[in-house]
């Protein structure tokens, strides 16, 4: 069956846009778009998402009635990608969160106007408030110790929303990092660490790098692990190029973008992914204690209890064991053509890798 939205860019029109904006409450009723352009927002093809930036003509005088642009974002049309993406339900997940669990949650984050999906097809479509006005972040450059309290404030609010208290109806379809993932998330670790590692030895810390296949073998022993701590609604993939900064009197110090990744999890997975895959090595060597320690007492602060600062630094050992297996997905996927993405993946794979050794978690693969 034909979906009633659509699905690529070619597909978009003046009249749907009218449509969703004005049920969106974005645009002033009565009014209506009259014509509009479509750019690639950066390479606009990403590794499991097309993403574009809609400009936006409106009927009547100015000021404009609406937004003046919108990004919008679809599934990729690349079949191998999308069945990644399929596989582990990231377009249903980024739906679902914005139609469901968006407006329950104080967490600093773009307007979205419109979201759908085909759970059969994977075709979808997510528009967007344009955050052009601000500073996207680079993951390959990493990010300092200020930023990444910036980073930490944004997330704090919604884990602690939902701290021990997954199993309310708002996360009845949410992915769950023991049961749910675990069936869907191994099976494209499996297609890609051997990959990665043929790729990328040299990005991938010397003790560790000979036991990549013993880890991968125990993927999901890792995940069972990741579930018996204290559990929460995480955002998933909090790295630097999901994160805008602002820096204008209205604006968020931080709005995170997107949220395909949603999950119930470990309260610790958006720290441990933070700050051992965007913050260069030294960095984090040098301020990951004192960074632990201020996710731990932001969570204080909005009302968690019965959680010692010792049992976080063991929720955030055990997040930097499971996310390693990120960028042994992100190598093995790698385009070699793509100067930027070699970086990335070197980048990730170097400080993720370094991560485990130095805290020697390798160790808990025997547990």
């Amino acid at each position: 069956m034909a979906t009633t939205y659509p699905v690529q860019p070619e597909q978009l029109t003046s009249e749907w846009l009218t449509a969703a904006l004005t049920n969106a409450g974005a645009l002033i009723p009565g009014r209506s778009v009259t014509d509009f352009s479509v750019t690639n927002v950066g390479d606009g093809l990403g590794l499991l998402g097309l993403v574009v930036r809609a400009g936006i003509t409106y009927d009547g005088d100015i000021p404009a009635p609406g937004p003046d642009s919108i990004v919008i974002k679809f599934a990729t049309p690349v079949e191998a990608n999308r069945a990644v993406a399929m596989n582990t339900r990231m377009y249903e997940r980024e739906v679902t969160f914005f139609n469901s669990v968006a407006p329950s949650v104080d967490v600093p984050m773009p307007t979205c106007y419109f979201a759908a999906v085909d759970t059969t097809t994977g075709e979808n479509i997510v528009a967007l408030e344009d955050l052009k006005a601000y500073r996207a972040g680079d993951q390959v450059d990493g990010v300092g110790v200020d930023e990444a309290k910036l980073i930490i404030d944004a997330i704090v609010p919604l884990h602690a929303a939902f701290w021990g208290q997954t199993d309310q109806p708002l996360l009845d379809n949410a992915m769950r990092i023991d049961s749910s993932y675990v069936e869907t998330f191994p099976p494209s670790l499996d297609m890609t660490w051997e990959n990665c590692v043929r790729l990328f030895p040299h990005a991938i810390a010397p003790d560790v790098l000979p036991e990549v296949g013993t880890y991968v073998e125990q993927i999901r022993s890792v995940m069972k692990m990741m579930g018996q701590r204290t559990q929460t609604f995480v955002h998933g993939d909090v790295r630097l190029d999901n994160v805008m900064f602002g820096s204008g009197p209205e604006q968020h110090p931080v709005m995170l973008v997107d949220w395909q990744a949603v999950m119930v999890s470990n309260p610790a997975h958006d720290l441990s992914y933070m700050l051992t895959q965007s913050l260069d090595v030294d960095v984090r060597r040098a301020h990951e204690a004192e960074l632990v320690e201020y996710y731990h007492a932001g969570l204080v602060s909005r009302g968690v209890t019965d959680y010692s600062l010792q049992q976080c630094f063991d929720d955030y050992d055990v997040g930097i064991l499971f996310l390693f297996s990120y960028p042994l997905i992100i190598g093995g996927f790698c385009d070699m053509t793509n100067p930027r993405a070699v970086s990335l993946a070197e980048a990730v794979l170097r400080r993720s890798s370094t991560a485990v050794s130095d805290r020697g978690l390798l160790r808990l693969l025997d547990a």
